[in-house]
């Protein structure tokens, strides 16, 4: 009896469509007309093996020293300026925290193991926790500001934005628009707004500051913005593909500007756009070759004629890979 195969040839498999949207396409034509400036790489820094930091998640400026929040071993460790490791402090057990901002020379926290918000004294420890909102993914901490993102990714929650009193209580609530897959990210103050970052699109969505509460939600598109990874995040959309690519890891903001992690498999790259959220330049790294660890955060500050920019970058563990980390200083020298 004569058998019969039903198996589909490689040239019969149906291909997925890599055309991008004409927004993107503009935007990546824009991309090729910017100027690219190459950063020049100060130092490396490593924590000691004696004591590593497997999976850290943010880091920022605390007065000349760089502080990073490692998440599996609690604690906030720092670095100096010349990049030598100076000390670790020491963070509830379970506590799960990411950075979420400075006040002086306090580290504040979210710890989503506890669903608080911590204040962190560098040297000393937790000198304070105020509550946080259930569902509490992202926040930010500035002076005079105290606030959070709940929901998005695939949480039940709706997507928003909530700002908080020094006590922890909310004070305001702005619902996100879009789908929820697309809200997730950082939140960063940036020309007297919050803008909640987006981490699977070139967009951010910008809350208004209105007194002690919070004003209308704008979503802003990145123009300028360019990636390998734009045509399956159109085969995302498109639903070709049941998971979104990760474009854009961490922002920061200096000057009314926002430096932007473009994730890249071979380089670091920054970019840079403007208060209308257009691309004005293209900061990349002196080296290329195929690089195992992400860029996870960056902290940016201006020293002097240069712009400095620091890049946590993070190797997850895998199979016959053990998790290591490091923080990389670049120098820019802003024309």
């Amino acid at each position: 009896m004569p058998l019969a195969f039903q198996a589909c040839l490689p040239s019969s498999q149906k291909e997925n469509s890599r055309a991008i949207s004409a927004a993107d396409s503009a935007s990546v034509a824009l991309a090729e007309t910017v100027l690219i400036d190459t950063l020049a790489e100060v130092w490396t820094a490593r924590a000691p093996q004696a004591d590593p930091m497997p999976v850290p998640m943010t880091l920022a400026w605390v007065g000349d020293t760089l502080a990073v929040v490692e998440t599996q071993e609690p604690s906030v460790r720092r670095f100096s300026t010349g990049g030598g490791y100076v000390d670790r402090t020491d963070l509830p057990a379970e506590s799960y925290p990411y950075g979420a901002g400075v006040r002086g020379d306090t580290v504040v926290v979210l710890a989503r193991g506890r669903g608080a918000l911590l204040w962190v004294v560098p040297g000393q420890g937790v000198v304070r926790e105020v509550p946080a909102p259930a569902g509490a993914t992202a926040a930010v901490a500035a002076p005079g500001l105290l606030a959070v993102r709940v929901g998005g990714g695939p949480d039940t929650l709706a997507p928003a934005v909530v700002r908080l009193d020094e006590r922890g209580a909310e004070v305001g609530r702005r619902a996100l628009a879009g789908p929820a897959w697309r809200s997730v990210g950082f939140l960063r103050v940036w020309e007297g707004d919050l803008a909640a970052l987006s981490g699977y699109r070139p967009v951010v969505d910008r809350v208004g500051l209105e007194g002690a509460g919070l004003g209308r939600a704008d979503t802003l598109a990145l123009v300028g913005f360019s990636s390998p990874q734009l045509p399956r995040s159109a085969q995302f959309m498109r639903q070709e593909v049941d998971e979104p690519p990760l474009l854009m890891s961490s922002a920061d903001v200096l000057g009314g500007r926002l430096f932007v992690l473009n994730l890249r498999s071979d380089h670091v790259r920054v970019d840079v756009y403007d208060r209308d959220g257009r691309l004005q330049r293209v900061l990349v790294s002196p080296t290329r070759g195929l690089e195992t660890d992400v860029a996870l955060d960056l902290a940016v500050r201006r020293s002097g004629g240069a712009v400095e920019l620091a890049v946590l970058m993070s190797r997850p563990p895998g199979v016959l890979q053990t998790p290591e980390s490091r923080v990389v200083l670049y120098r820019w020298r802003d024309r």
